[in-house]
C-alpha cells in the first residue's frame, strides 16, 4: 500500500521548491523584443508563429493581429527564429544590451508543408510520449475515418468492440484492461468524455459524437504527472482538438462490405469577416457487421463551431454537436459451443443483445493575451446524454426457462467549468512560467439495472438518482533554469461529494434481492503531486524524469455503500455490540464488512525514465521505462448492481516509439510496448492481472506522392495474455494488416480499403466467463469472445470545393 506520509513529504517538497524559487531575488535589468510576423507576398498577419531564442529557451507565439513579445532576457548575443509550419523559417543575429527594448520585424515566405519538418521539430514536451509534433505528424500520415481511428493513434493503446459498433469501446493501455475508460481519461476541447458512475461501468467514454476529419490535434499523455489531469489519468490521458476553421470543403461517400456504408460532410460557411470563422461538419454511419444476425447499425452526427477574434488579443469559440445511435448485437459467445458447431463464430446465443445511445454536448471557450506572453482562459460546457444497452454475459446461468438478458439504463446532464491563468516572470537567472487552474464538474445521473429476459423488463435491480461534483484546483510551475535543463513541478488538489437516493432502499423484504442498498452522501478530498525534470545535452535530445501521483474516483453508489458500513459500525459500537454482530449486522444487509475503510480514491503511485532523438532529419526515436502502483480499492460493478475487492498492482514496461522518412514521399512508424504486471501479495501462480497486455504493437508504411497517389499498410498486434488470476484461461493473441489506397486528381480523390489482408481469425474481445447454456446440467467457465471481422473492401470518393 501507498505510504501516506511518502505523499504527503513530496507533496510538502513541491510547495517547499515553489516557495523558494519564488522568493528568490531578481539578477540584472532584463532587455525585451517585440515584433509583428507577416505574410511576405500578402502582408496579412501571421497568428501561431514560434518566435524563440535559439538556444536559450526563451520565447512566445504569435497572437491574431501577428505581434508578439519576449520579455525578461539576459544581456547577450542571441539568434532569434520565427518558425512555422508552411513559411520558410526566418532568422536574425541581435546583441541586447541590459535594459534594451528592441523591435524586431519578420516577413516570412511561404513553401510547401514537408512533413520531415514536423518529424524533426523540437517542441518542448516534458515526457517522452507528450510530443506535440508526433502526434501531428501521426494525424498528417495516417488514414482516419473514425474515433477508433483515432484512438488508436495513441501509443501502446489498443480498443476493442464487443456489443455491435454503438457501445464505447474497451480500451488497454499500459498493462490496464481499462474497460471502457476507468484509468484513461479522453477529452474534446477540454470537454470531458468519460462518464463518472456510468450505468455500464466507470469512467464510460463513448467517443462516437467526435467526427474524426474535424479534429486536428490530438496530445497525449501517459503516466500520472500532470497537474491539468486529474480523475481517471492514471494510464494516461488523451485530448482530442477540433479545427477552428477548415482548409477546403469537401463531401464524401464511401461504402463496402456488410452493407456498410459512411457519408461525411465538411462546410464552412461563407462569411465577409477575416476575423471569424464558423463551420458545419455531419456524418452517417451504417453497418450489419459480418454477424449472422445483423448488427442494423446505424449513426448520425452533427458538428458545428464558431471562432471569431474579439480582438487583436481575444477570441472566443462556441461548438455544438449531437449524435444518436443504435444497433443489435450478437455479443460474447462462448467458445464450446463454436467448438460443437451449434453456433459459428459469426453466430449468437442471444441475439436480442443491443442498445441504443445520444449525447448533445454545448461548449463555450474563451481566451485572451496579456503582456508577456500572458494568457487566461475559461471555459463552461454542458451535455446531455442518454443510454440503454441489452446484455446476456451468462445466458442461462441465473434463470434456467428465460434467460439472464439485463438492461442497463443511464440518463444524465453534465454542467463544467474549467479556468487557468499562465503567466511568465524571471527568478534570478531561471526563468519560470506560472499555470493556476481549476474547474468544476456536476454530474445530475439517475441510472437503472433491470433484469429484462427478452428485453422484457422482469425486476427492477437497481434504481438511483445520482448527484456527483468534482471541484479542482491546480498548480503548475516551468522551470527554465537553461538550454541544457528544464523543471515541471505541479500539484493538485481534488473534492468529490457523491449523493445517492437509492430508490429500491425502502422496498420490502429489498434485503432478498442479495443486493446492497444504499442511500446517503459522502465527500472525499485527495492532493496529487507531480515533478518532470528534462535534460537536453543536444538540440536533438532530450532526457526525461517524471513522477506523481494520480487517481480513479469510484462509483458514487459504492462510496456511498462504504459510508454506510462505516456508519452502520459506528452505530453498532454504541449500541455494544460486538465485532461478531456486528459483521453478522452487515451481512444480513448484504454490506461486506471489508470494504470498511478501503480507499473510493484510490492512488495511483508512477514514476518513469525516457528519452526522444531526432536524427538526421529523417529519424525520430523515444523510449520510456516506466512503474504503476495502484491501491486497494472495493469498485461498483454495474452489470450486477454489487461491490467486489480490487487488490492492490503493480505495474512496469517499455514504450518504444518509432517514425522514420524513408523517401520524401513514403514515411513509416513503430509503436512496441512490452508490460509485466501483478497483483501485489496474491500467491504465486494466482497473481496476474486479466486481460493485461503484456505486449502489443503497431506500425506500418504511408505513401503520400506528390503525383497523387497515396497509400497505407499497417498493423496492430496483441500478444497472449491471461484471462484470469491464475491464467488457466487464455486470451488469444493475433496479428492484422489492414490496406488503404487513394488517388487524388484536382479536386476528386478515389480512395479503398481492406481490412484483414490476410483474413486470419482473430478475437477482438475476450474475457474468461461462467456461463451456461440451454439445457446445460452444469454451469462452465471459459473463454468468450466476440469475433473480428474477416477481410473485407470498401471503396470510397471525396470531393473537395
Amino acid at each position: 500500500m501507498i505510504s501516506t506520509y511518502r505523499i504527503q513529504s513530496l507533496a510538502k517538497f513541491v510547495c517547499l521548491a515553489l516557495f523558494l524559487l519564488g522568493s528568490a531575488a531578481n539578477a540584472q535589468d532584463p532587455a525585451a523584443i517585440r515584433g509583428k510576423i507577416t505574410d511576405a507576398h500578402t502582408g496579412m498577419a501571421l497568428a501561431g508563429v514560434e518566435v524563440y531564442l535559439e538556444g536559450a529557451g526563451l520565447g512566445a507565439g504569435s497572437a491574431d493581429d501577428g505581434g508578439y513579445e519576449i520579455l525578461r532576457i539576459p544581456p547577450g548575443k542571441y539568434t532569434l527564429v520565427a518558425a512555422f509550419l508552411g513559411y520558410e523559417t526566418g532568422k536574425q543575429e541581435i546583441v541586447l544590451e541590459a535594459g534594451e527594448r528592441r523591435e524586431v520585424h519578420f516577413r516570412l515566405s511561404p513553401k510547401p508543408i514537408d512533413l520531415g519538418e514536423i518529424l524533426v521539430k523540437g517542441d518542448r514536451a516534458y515526457s517522452a510520449a507528450s510530443s506535440e509534433s508526433i502526434r501531428e505528424f501521426d494525424l498528417k500520415t495516417r488514414p482516419t475515418r473514425s474515433s477508433q481511428d483515432l484512438l488508436q493513434m495513441v501509443p501502446g493503446l489498443i480498443i476493442a468492440q464487443h456489443a455491435g459498433g454503438g457501445k464505447a469501446e474497451q480500451i488497454y493501455l499500459r498493462n490496464f484492461d481499462a474497460d471502457h475508460g476507468t484509468d484513461v481519461a479522453v477529452s474534446v476541447d477540454g470537454m470531458p468524455v468519460n462518464m463518472v458512475s456510468h450505468g455500464h461501468g466507470q469512467g464510460y467514454a463513448d467517443l462516437h459524437f467526435l467526427i474524426a476529419d474535424a479534429v486536428e490535434g490530438i496530445e497525449v499523455h501517459k503516466g500520472p504527472y500532470f497537474a491539468n489531469y486529474g480523475d481517471l489519468a492514471t494510464a494516461g490521458a488523451v485530448s482530442f482538438r477540433t479545427k477552428d476553421h477548415l482548409e477546403e470543403n469537401f463531401l464524401r461517400l464511401e461504402g463496402g462490405e456488410f452493407n456498410s456504408a459512411r457519408l461525411t460532410a465538411l462546410f464552412q460557411i461563407p462569411g465577409k469577416s477575416d476575423h471569424q470563422n464558423a463551420y458545419l461538419a455531419g456524418q452517417f454511419y451504417q453497418t450489419d457487421g459480418p454477424f449472422e444476425n445483423p448488427q442494423g447499425f446505424k449513426r448520425y452526427n452533427l458538428f458545428g463551431k464558431f471562432h471569431t477574434h474579439l480582438s487583436a488579443s481575444a477570441r472566443l469559440s462556441l461548438a455544438v454537436d449531437a449524435f444518436s445511435s443504435a444497433w443489435d448485437a450478437s455479443g460474447q459467445i462462448p467458445q464450446r459451443a463454436v467448438n460443437d458447431g451449434t453456433i459459428s463464430r459469426f453466430g449468437a446465443i442471444d441475439d436480442l443483445e443491443g442498445g441504443a445511445t445520444a449525447r448533445q454536448n454545448l461548449n463555450l471557450g474563451y481566451t485572451v493575451q496579456g503582456e508577456g506572453g500572458s494568457e487566461f482562459f475559461i471555459q463552461a460546457f454542458a451535455s446531455r446524454y442518454n443510454f440503454k444497452l441489452f446484455s446476456n454475459f451468462t445466458f442461462f446461468l441465473e434463470d434456467s426457462a428465460n434467460g439472464d438478458m439485463i438492461e442497463q439504463v443511464d440518463e444524465r446532464q453534465i454542467l463544467g467549468l474549467n479556468g487557468r491563468y499562465r503567466f511568465r516572470d524571471q527568478i534570478g537567472s531561471i526563468f519560470a512560467a506560472t499555470t493556476l487552474g481549476g474547474g468544476y464538474r456536476a454530474d445530475f445521473i439517475d441510472v437503472a439495472l433491470w433484469r429484462s429476459p427478452n428485453r422484457v423488463r422482469l425486476e427492477n435491480r437497481v434504481d438511483s438518482r445520482v448527484r456527483q461534483n468534482n471541484l479542482f484546483l491546480w498548480l503548475q510551475e516551468d522551470l527554465l533554469f537553461s538550454s541544457l535543463f528544464r523543471v515541471q513541478l505541479g500539484l493538485r488538489g481534488d473534492y468529490f461529494t457523491f449523493d445517492v437516493e437509492d430508490r429500491l432502499e425502502t422496498l420490502p423484504d429489498i434485503e432478498a434481492s442479495g443486493l446492497p442498498h444504499a442511500s446517503g452522501y459522502s465527500q472525499q478530498t485527495l492532493l496529487s503531486p507531480k515533478i518532470s525534470l528534462v535534460f537536453s545535452p543536444a538540440p536533438a535530445l532530450d532526457i526525461y524524469a517524471n513522477a506523481g501521483s494520480g487517481f480513479h474516483s469510484n462509483d458514487a453508489r459504492n462510496v456511498v455503500i462504504g459510508q454506510r458500513i462505516a456508519d452502520l459500525e459506528k452505530l453498532g459500537r454504541r449500541q455494544g455490540m460486538t465485532a461478531e454482530q456486528i459483521e453478522e449486522m452487515l451481512r444480513s444487509r448484504n454490506f461486506d464488512p471489508a470494504q470498511k475503510g478501503v480507499e473510493t480514491l484510490p492512488q495511483a503511485l508512477g514514476g518513469e525514465v525516457g528519452f526522444r532523438a531526432r536524427l538526421a532529419e529523417r529519424v525520430n526515436f523515444a523510449a520510456a521505462a516506466w512503474y504503476l502502483y495502484l491501491e486497494r480499492e472495493y469498485v461498483y460493478v454495474g452489470d450486477a448492481g454489487t461491490t467486489e475487492l480490487s487488490d492492490p498492482t503493480r505495474r512496469y514496461g517499455l514504450d518504444l516509439e518509432l517514425r522514420f522518412k524513408l523517401l520524401p514521399w513514403l514515411w513509416g512508424d513503430a509503436d512496441l510496448n512490452v508490460s509485466e504486471g501483478k497483483i501485489v501479495d496474491a500467491p504465486a501462480g494466482e497473481d496476474y492481472i486479466p486481460l493485461a497486455p503484456n505486449l502489443t504493437s503497431t506500425g506500418g508504411l504511408t505513401a503520400l506522392h506528390p503525383a497523387g497517389f497515396e497509400g497505407s499498410l499497417r498493423y496492430r498486434h496483441v500478444g497472449e495474455r491471461p484471462a484470469n488470476e491464475n491464467n488457466s484461461v487464455a486470451a488469444l493473441g493475433s496479428t492484422v494488416f489492414d490496406l488503404s489506397l487513394g488517388y487524388r486528381f484536382g479536386q476528386i480523390k478515389l480512395f479503398g480499403v481492406l481490412e484483414n489482408v490476410f483474413d486470419v481469425e482473430w478475437n477482438e474481445a475476450q474475457f474468461d466467463t461462467e456461463s451456461r447454456l440451454k439445457g446445460e446440467p452444469e454451469p462452465v467457465s471459459e473463454l468468450h469472445f466476440t469475433p473480428g471481422n474477416p477481410r473485407n473492401a470498401r471503396l470510397g470518393i471525396s470531393y473537395a470545393f
